[in-house]
C-alpha cells in the first residue's frame, strides 16, 4: 500500500507543526509525501521564515491522509489569518469523502473546527486554544494524540512527532512505528485515545473517554512515592495485541491522581520468562490502587487476561547506591 499524504501549508505556518509528521511518516518506504497549498503552486513563508516552494496542485482527491499544521494562537496569529479569509475551511470541507483521513497538528484543529469537521467529534489541540474548540462543538479529549477514525488530531507543536507515528502504526502496523521510534531516537510520551473502529490489524479496540477516577484523598505528594511493576508472561505471537491494548489503560492512568509516570518494556531475548514488564511510579499506593478501579482499566484487565499472565506488585524503594 502506497499512502498518499498532503500536508496544507500557508504563510506563518509553524514549523514543528508539519516537520514532526512529515519526518515520522517520512520514515516509511511506502509513503509518497507533497505539500499542497489551497491557493495552488506557490512560495509561502513559514514561522520561522523558511521559505518553501510549493508544486503541487491543490488536489484532495489524490489523497489518502491530509495533515493540517496550526499556526500560532489568538487574533492575530497566522491561523486565525486563514479562519478570516475562509480559503483553507471552505477547501478541507469540500475535500471530505470516505476513505480519506484528515489529521491536524496543535491550532490546525482550529482550522478543522473552522471547516466544521470537529462538531460533535473527538479531537484535540494545543492546550490554550481547547476552550475555543469546545465552544466550538467539538468534544475535547485529554490525550497528545486522539484518534476518532477519519479524524486524527494532536495537541501542541511537538505532539505531531507522536501524531505521525501513531498513524505509522495504525496504518502500517506496531513494528513499523516501533522502528520509525529508533530511526528518529524519539520515545512517545504518551499514547492515542483512539475510537471503536474495526480494522486494526485485524481486530475491533475501544479505547474509551477517561472514566471517574476514585478521589485518593489530600495525601500530598511524596518525594519517594512507590513504584508498580508487573512482570507479564506471554506468548511471542501475542505481544503486539498486548501492547496495543496496555496503550489503552496507560492513556487512562496517566489521568489519575497522584500518576507520575509509566513505561512498558520488551524482553530482548526470546526466550526470556518474561517478555514485557511494565514498571510505573505513583505518589502512593494508595493512589495506584484507586486508578486501578476505573471500570474502564478494569474492563481492560480482564481482555489482558485472556492473552497473558501477569505478576503485579507495588514496591518502595529499600536500598540506594550509591
Amino acid at each position: 500500500m502506497t499512502l498518499r499524504v498532503h500536508t496544507v501549508l500557508y504563510d506563518g505556518v509553524e514549523d514543528q507543526d508539519f516537520i514532526g509528521p512529515v519526518t515520522a511518516l517520512g520514515v516509511v518506504d511506502d509513503v509518497r509525501h507533497s505539500f499542497v497549498t489551497v491557493d495552488g503552486p506557490g512560495t509561502l513563508t513559514t514561522a520561522a521564515g523558511l521559505e518553501i516552494t510549493v508544486r503541487t496542485p491543490w488536489s484532495p482527491d489524490h489523497a489518502d491522509l491530509i495533515v493540517v499544521p496550526g499556526g500560532g494562537y489568538g487574533e492575530e496569529s497566522p491561523v486565525q489569518e486563514q479562519i478570516r479569509r475562509g480559503a483553507v475551511p471552505r477547501a478541507l470541507t469540500a475535500a471530505r469523502r470516505p476513505g480519506l483521513i484528515l489529521a491536524a497538528t496543535c491550532t490546525g484543529t482550529l482550522l478543522l473546527s473552522a471547516a466544521g469537521i470537529t462538531a460533535g467529534r473527538r479531537c484535540t489541540t494545543h492546550h490554550i486554544a481547547e476552550n475555543d474548540l469546545r465552544q466550538q462543538g467539538a468534544i475535547v479529549v485529554g490525550g497528545r494524540v486522539v484518534d476518532d477514525g477519519d479524524l486524527v488530531t494532536s495537541a501542541g507543536v511537538t505532539s505531531g512527532i507522536d501524531l505521525g507515528l501513531w498513524l505509522v502504526e495504525r496504518l502500517f502496523g506496531a513494528e513499523t512505528a516501533a522502528m520509525a521510534e529508533e530511526v528518529l531516537e524519539h520515545e512517545r510520551r504518551t499514547d492515542a485515545w483512539e475510537a471503536n473502529r474495526a480494522g486494526d490489524r485485524g481486530r475491533t479496540t475501544r479505547h474509551d473517554p477517561v472514566a471517574e477516577v476514585p478521589p485518593v484523598g489530600d495525601e500530598p505528594r511524596t518525594t519517594e512515592g512507590v513504584t508498580f511493576v508487573n512482570a507479564i508472561e506471554l506468548p511471542a505471537e501475542r505481544i503486539d495485541e498486548f501492547i496495543h491494548q496496555w496503550r489503552a489503560r496507560a492513556a487512562l492512568m496517566r489521568t489519575a491522581p497522584g500518576f507520575r509516570d509509566v513505561r512498558l518494556h520488551r524482553a530482548i531475548l526470546p526466550d526470556a520468562r518474561f517478555q514485557l514488564v511494565n514498571i510505573a511510579h505513583w505518589d502512593s499506593a494508595e493512589a495506584c490502587a484507586a486508578a486501578g478501579l476505573n471500570p474502564t482499566v478494569l474492563a481492560s484487565v480482564d481482555e489482558a487476561r485472556t492473552i497473558a499472565t501477569a505478576h503485579p506488585a507495588v514496591y518502595r524503594v529499600a536500598a540506594e547506591y550509591p
